[in-house]
């Protein structure tokens, strides 16, 4: 018997998904290997209200009806900024995290940007690298052991040079 593939389809979130897309995210974080209280100084970092998803550009991937991704933009100081990029524990490492990160540029570009940012967990960093965004700056965190990587991605002029 051979493995089926999954179908994935990624669609737009909706308000009511919000407490499963924070599940999701605590779950993921998990695979770097925090102890349950490191995030104890950002406890917003925990929560998704149902009026961030919508009030903000929130994609889902799912597979086979199942939620195993998101990303949600917000927009900060006039940039817009991929503020979430999460991909379910058991799921990493199996092209969804570049399926949604493809999924992203091609937002981007429709919402008119002609760039993006992105705010990432030291350990994603490779992730976006290997995306060929380019890391510009590190941010501190009230977490003296813990900051936050900074990215920019630029849209590629021609939408074939978006695959890494």
């Amino acid at each position: 018997m051979t493995p089926t593939t999954p179908s994935r389809v990624i669609r737009l979130a909706e308000p009511h998904e919000a407490s499963r897309l924070a599940e999701l995210q605590n779950r993921s974080s998990t695979h770097w290997g925090y102890p349950p209280d490191f995030f104890d100084w950002a406890p917003e970092a925990y929560v998704i209200p149902q009026e961030y998803v919508r009030d903000n550009t929130v994609y889902v991937l799912e597979e086979d009806g199942r939620v195993v991704g998101f990303y949600a933009y917000t927009v900060e100081e006039g940039e817009l900024l991929l503020d979430k990029l999460f991909v379910d524990i058991d799921r990493i490492g199996t092209g969804c995290g570049r399926a949604l990160w493809l999924h992203a540029v091609e937002t981007a570009r429709k919402l008119g940007h002609d760039h993006f940012i992105i705010g990432s967990d030291p350990n994603a960093a490779s992730f976006y690298e290997a995306m060929g965004a380019e890391w510009y700056a590190e941010k501190r965190t009230p977490r003296p052991d813990w900051t936050v990587q900074m990215f920019r991605y630029r849209l590629p002029s021609d939408q074939t040079e978006a695959v890494p």
